[in-house]
């Protein structure tokens, strides 16, 4: 099961009907913040400033379990963990958050300590927000932005494909183009998902909710995941 959402506040009400049966309060989060920019965080200082106990992505993190009455959240530390500590915090968890930020540079780090295929074989509830909703794709494609100057596909998971999402969906005119991109040229269905929206994979079934739209469907074009 996959939660594709643009930001951290699935505990709000536009979310909470949708959420609130997945989460129990006996649940274990495995946080995995590797989609920070290898320019900002170069060291170990940089990284305690963002995720460490006080760093400043924390509270926003901690705020949508807490919500839901889960308090077991244990974090993977790029820097202190070694390969076999990630991973067996990855093996234990019931639910893996992954991080908003650069999803080409989170994908590598994956890659690094060897976490893909656990995590493609994982049972756990995956939730993702930016990029950590885009990684769970297949492939996805990043429109321009600050980080991004020119429009690209990259590759991710393979979690969840047959369909495309634009996350941080605002209305600008560079989204619907990237949008418009994604259905010529892969001839995809796509969704928007604002930063209040969110879209549940189940099974075989797509559920989006909040502020969360599909823009074209293609009869010829299934969805697997």
């Amino acid at each position: 099961m996959n939660i594709l959402l643009s930001s951290y506040d699935f505990h709000e009400e536009w979310a909470q009907d949708i959420i609130r049966p997945l989460l129990h309060q006996d649940m274990k989060v495995v946080v995995i913040p590797f989609s920070f920019d290898e320019k900002e965080v170069k060291t170990v200082d940089d990284y305690d400033q963002h995720y460490g106990v006080h760093g400043q992505h924390i509270p926003y993190i901690l705020r949508p379990f807490h919500y839901y009455g889960i308090d077991d959240i244990e974090f993977v530390d790029y820097f202190r963990d070694d390969k076999e500590t990630v991973q067996k915090k990855v093996m234990s968890a019931d639910i893996l958050f992954f991080t908003g930020g650069l999803p080409d540079q989170y994908f590598e780090r994956l890659k690094q300590f060897e976490l893909i295929p656990l995590i493609q074989k994982s049972s756990a509830l995956i939730i993702g927000a930016s990029a950590g909703a885009m990684i769970q794709f297949d492939h996805y494609h990043i429109t321009p932005d600050d980080d991004y100057p020119e429009y690209h596909y990259q590759k991710g998971l393979g979690l969840v494909s047959g369909f495309e999402i634009e996350v941080h969906y605002c209305h600008s005119p560079v989204q619907d183009m990237g949008i418009q991109r994604v259905i010529e040229e892969k001839g995809l269905p796509t969704y928007t998902v604002a930063n209040d929206g969110g879209i549940l994979c189940y099974q075989d079934k797509l559920i989006p909710f909040g502020n969360a739209y599909l823009v074209n469907n293609s009869e010829d074009k299934e969805i697997f995941f």
